[in-house]
């Protein structure tokens, strides 16, 4: 059983918000936010430019980093 704390469960929700939004300069500051609230070891370096697909990147690079470890796949 996979148990999420409630911690990953909101930076989730605000990495779901991110994507939903569609002007950039909100996107970079929801984006900045979530970065802001990782620990120090999980933290990514953000370029001062970035595109919308560069958010999209380390928005998935964000969640692998959030999620538990996939076992049994075969």
């Amino acid at each position: 059983m996979i148990i999420m704390t409630q911690n990953t469960r909101y930076l989730i929700s605000l990495v779901d918000k991110c994507r939903e939004e569609s002007d950039i300069g909100q996107r970079s500051t929801i984006l900045e936010f979530i970065n802001s609230l990782l620990p120090a070891e999980t933290k990514i370096r953000i370029p001062s430019l970035i595109t919308n697909s560069g958010i999209d990147n380390i928005l998935s690079a964000i969640e692998v980093r959030l999620s538990p470890p996939v076992y049994n796949l075969s």
